[in-house]
């Protein structure tokens, strides 16, 4: 019955054939009118308040939802809670405090003012097309990262669904961490400069824009993303989505680091052997595989990771013994010695002015009081080192998280800004 209106092609597994249109957006199939037939639809059926009833039903993906929506890109816990402590406003960078949290109660301060109106569009739990211009492609639940662009080569056959997919584009991480230590910039090879719009083309702008009007110039990329690797090749699936418990900070979430991959072959053939665990079995006992689960295979001796959009080999090297395992040496961070530039910003400042108004993300209306952000400048030169103490991280990381080996006082990058 949808079918005789709509042409729509989401993907195999979510196809119209096998699942058809209604378990996902509701509605009323059966219907003989449109009004009849779109009463009680759901238009994206990935938002957190459907998501339970929709992508994770049972038979679908049920375990999946709980632990996303218990994620730090869901709940926002360690942005909210690291802004109260630094502003005076809490005693602790651990607060249990969540986007949902400061929704439901009304929780206001300066703090999270400022999430409100410069932070608070990052969050899986935003309700995608709700705010105006590019910031309308941020959030959507599960569609926060598992579609893509719709306005691709079915778009002319009159197809316009999102593609439903499971190997997560880089553009799509990039939507939101592009900004604090603009990771996901720095691994495009994009360095956010100055904002004078130089170099100049023409007498013009520089038309190297990012969406939000940022500009930026085209620097040497990541050695993983010149070779065509995607973040989520690395990035795994409990880093991302989370494994079902609720941590206040980024790095109690992450469980890879180089030496994941870059390790010696006993190190690889463990972690080769849990990310051959079946997949129904393993997302069942995720409490109990350690080992991440890397797309890791082993062939003629040699092991690979292969790409999770093109399938592509990229071999494994372990670190050189002449310098990485140099007793000296082994304090240093990875990102040490091979980040060839990190952005550096200097002089950042930000101004908040009484008198005017703001876009309130998470209210979704202007309301009193609109900050600013500036800096002096932007410098990608050789960047300085700092010792990483315990007392810089919060204290309830759990053994097997990579974070352990900071607190020992590990050098790490300490980027200005």
């Amino acid at each position: 019955m949808c079918l005789s209106c709509h042409n729509e092609k989401p993907d195999k597994a979510h196809g119209r054939e096998v699942i058809g249109c209604h378990l996902c957006h509701r509605g009323n199939p059966l219907a003989g009118t449109v009004q009849r037939a779109h009463q009680g639809m759901i238009k994206n059926p990935g938002e957190f308040r459907y998501a339970q009833q929709t992508c994770g039903a049972t038979g679908c993906h049920p375990d999946e939802v709980i632990r996303t929506r218990r994620s730090l890109m869901a709940t926002n816990r360690g942005i909210l809670s690291t802004l109260r402590y630094y502003w005076g406003e809490t005693d602790s960078r651990n607060e249990k405090i969540t986007v949902d949290s400061i929704t439901e109660t009304g929780l206001d301060s300066p703090a999270v003012d400022y999430y409100r109106k410069l932070c608070g569009t990052c969050h899986t739990g935003m309700e995608k097309g709700t705010l105006p211009g590019f910031l309308s492609r941020k959030g959507g639940g599960c569609t926060a990262c598992h579609t893509s662009n719709p306005e691709g080569p079915n778009a002319a056959k009159g197809i316009f669904h999102v593609q439903m997919i499971k190997a997560v584009p880089s553009e799509n991480c990039t939507r939101c961490h592009n900004r604090s230590g603009r990771i996901g910039l720095t691994y495009q090879g994009k360095y956010e400069s100055e904002g004078y719009g130089t170099p100049y083309e023409e007498g013009d702008l520089s038309s190297t824009q990012l969406e939000d009007g940022r500009f930026y110039q085209k620097l040497p990329a990541d050695v993983h993303y010149r070779a065509g690797m995607i973040c989520a090749d690395c990035h795994t699936q409990k880093e991302i989505m989370g494994d079902g418990h609720e941590y206040a900070h980024l790095e109690q979430q992450l469980e890879v680091q180089c030496a994941t991959c870059h390790t010696t072959v006993e190190n690889l053939a463990k972690t080769a052997t849990a990310s051959s665990v079946p997949y129904g079995q393993w997302k069942h006992e995720i409490d109990s595989v350690r080992e991440p689960r890397l797309n890791i295979e082993k062939q003629n001796g040699q092991y690979f990771i292969k790409g999770l959009a093109d399938s592509k080999l990229h071999p494994l090297h372990a670190p050189s013994p002449d310098n990485c395992m140099q007793p000296a040496h082994r304090r240093l961070s990875c990102q040490a010695c091979h980040s060839p530039w990190v952005p550096q910003c200097y002089g950042c400042h930000v101004q908040y002015n009484r008198a005017e108004t703001q876009m309130d993300k998470i209210r979704g209306r202007e309301t009193p009081g609109r900050w600013t952000e500036f800096k002096s400048f932007m410098r990608f030169n050789a960047p300085p080192l700092g010792i990483m103490t315990k007392h810089s991280l919060s204290g309830d990381s759990t053994a097997h998280r990579p974070s352990d080996q900071y607190q020992q006082g590990k050098i790490v990058i300490l980027v200005p800004g």
